[in-house]
């Protein structure tokens, strides 16, 4: 399936979601940008993975942007089968609270990848079986991968 025709086949169950254009100089590849809010994540992900014409059944990677004003999950699949690959971005404007859905039931593979976004940028995966730190100490203040995160230099001294 090409990138023209994944929209179609997504709308098809979800009307409403809007593909993100491409920006100047993004285009690395055949990679398709889907806006999702966050409330249908789980929804959308199961059709994805469990489509047979879709099928994207490998989640490259999971990763997270702090924006300033707001963060933004960013997950990466790719159907083995079909060769058609698919970015889905949700954007998370809470940035006192933000969560949103854990996919690890999903994907396996974004077990690890949520609790290093959450460990590392502060953001919670509802559901998530073992949400917690993976990199830093259990007494860690803050998220250093945060914009607005301040480092005490004399911590560990």
């Amino acid at each position: 399936m090409t990138p023209q025709e994944l929209l179609p086949a997504v709308q098809s169950k979800f009307p409403t979601l809007q593909a993100i254009p491409k920006a100047e100089g993004q285009a690395r590849g055949d990679e398709f940008y889907l806006a999702v809010p966050a409330a249908q994540l789980v929804e959308i992900c199961r059709f994805l993975r469990f489509d047979p014409p879709l099928s994207f059944d490998f989640l490259s990677f999971v990763t997270s942007i702090d924006w300033k004003t707001h963060f933004e999950v960013v997950y990466y699949m790719t159907s083995t089968l079909h060769k058609h690959k698919l970015v889905i971005k949700v954007k998370v404007d809470d940035r006192a609270n933000p969560e949103v859905p854990t996919i690890s039931t999903i994907w396996p593979a974004a077990d690890w990848q949520e609790r290093e976004i959450y460990d590392l940028m502060g953001i919670k995966f509802q559901g998530h079986y073992n949400l917690r730190r993976i990199l830093l100490p259990d007494d860690w203040e803050g998220y250093p991968l945060r914009k607005d995160y301040v480092a005490k230099p004399d911590r560990y001294d």
